[in-house]
């Protein structure tokens, strides 16, 4: 799965134009809801709702049909309903048609104004959390690099993939020993490692092994990263790598049993259960930072405060409540700020404008759940100024 880009997002938010039509819905990666089309027909549900609105406001039919008509062809794409995530997000214009597979799961909601709806968004593209993930058995060894998002084998040269390619288990004396496939055998080709008496589960094999890989790990990727190392073996062989390796950010837990045949879904889902405090650690150190000088002018939970000053530069981080709005008008030139309690015509969501202007403005932006959100608010900003 490509994940938007900022560019992307900036383009979307950029664009204004009467209608803007932006349809989230929740998907399916698999199972009865995919078999049986309830994504599909959740997007149909909403490109007849926006049928709806649009006649109810006096739109040209003829202007209806052609923004909606790219919608509808997409609902006979088997193909891509069929490979979606957990999210989608579909922007309709009389320019644009953008789709927009998401990792995680989004409101089903609807939304018709002048600018396209791309808070859901941000998302994807927050603070990269990487991490890499080894997968080790005695037959194979497997690296992976990944985020909270999607993980992806890597090609590491000269990787071992397995004891046999380190190890040469006939007992003879005085024997040299090269790495398989690597000019195995011939003067001067190849890697000494050792020899080793026994059968391919004796834990100094393994060691040997494992040796090896870290080796070759170290030298080709890790010397110079810090991102932590899930690894994903049986149990007693854990320890053994932890005992060998020289990159010194291996978590602490690791992924227990044999991941041999594991699919990479299911090697991420696991990962990223264990890494659930790293993937926290930047809206923790941010939220701590807001917290730290709640008494000062810095901070604010004030739509009146952060909206304005979310337009103006001021915001270093800015906290939005998942899924929440608050509608009304802002003029940039006059600092004029009008919130009304209900959306009325004319009106843009402000938490979705402002977050906008502090992505552009190389802020960060943290979307939170409502008991996670600075004093409960829909919106709050750590201001730098």
């Amino acid at each position: 799965m490509e994940l938007i880009t900022r560019e992307e997002i900036t383009e979307l938010a950029n664009e204004h134009s009467d209608p803007c039509i932006s349809v989230y819905v929740p998907t399916h990666q698999s199972g009865m809801e995919v078999n049986e089309g309830h994504d599909l027909i959740l997007f149909k549900n909403g490109l007849q709702q926006v049928k709806n609105v649009l006649e109810e406001r006096g739109t040209d039919p003829v202007k209806i049909d052609a923004l909606l008509k790219q919608g509808f062809a997409l609902l006979k794409e088997e193909k891509f309903w069929n490979n979606l995530g957990e999210g989608l997000a579909v922007f309709i214009s009389e320019k644009t048609f953008k789709t927009v597979v998401l990792p995680y799961t989004v409101k089903e909601e609807t939304i018709i104004n002048s600018a396209f709806y791309v808070t859901p968004l941000l998302q994807a593209v927050s603070k990269p959390c990487p991490f890499y993930l080894l997968v080790l058995s005695k037959d194979n060894a497997r690296f992976y690099e990944g985020d909270k998002y999607q993980l992806k084998e890597l090609e590491v040269e000269g990787l071992p993939y397995g004891v046999d390619d380190v190890v040469h288990f006939e007992d003879k004396d005085d024997q040299r020993l090269f790495r398989r496939g690597s000019s195995a055998g011939r003067e001067g080709g190849g890697s000494y490692h050792g020899h080793v008496e026994g059968q391919a589960d004796n834990k100094q094999t393994i060691a040997l092994y494992f040796q090896e890989v870290d080796r070759t790990l170290f030298a080709e990727v890790l010397h110079d990263k810090t991102a932590p190392l899930i690894l994903a073996a049986v149990e007693y062989q854990i320890p053994i790598y932890k005992g060998i390796t020289k990159y010194n950010h291996v978590w602490e837990e690791g992924i227990i049993g044999n991941s041999d045949h594991e699919s990479e879904r299911t090697l991420h889902q696991q990962a990223c259960e264990l890494l659930k405090p790293y993937f926290k650690q930047n809206v923790n150190k941010a939220l701590e930072n807001y917290y730290n000088q709640i008494a000062g002018p810095l901070t604010s939970s004030m739509p009146e405060t952060v909206i304005p000053a979310s337009h103006y530069a001021r915001v270093a981080d800015l906290f939005v409540c998942r899924d929440e709005h608050i509608w009304g008008r802002f003029n940039e030139a006059d600092n004029a700020l009008e919130i009304h309690p209900e959306k009325q015509d004319g009106d843009d969501c402000l938490i979705n404008s402002a977050a906008v202007k502090v992505m552009a403005n190389g802020g960060d932006v943290h979307v939170l759940d409502r008991e996670k959100m600075p004093k409960e608010s829909i919106i709050a900003a750590s201001l730098r100024y």
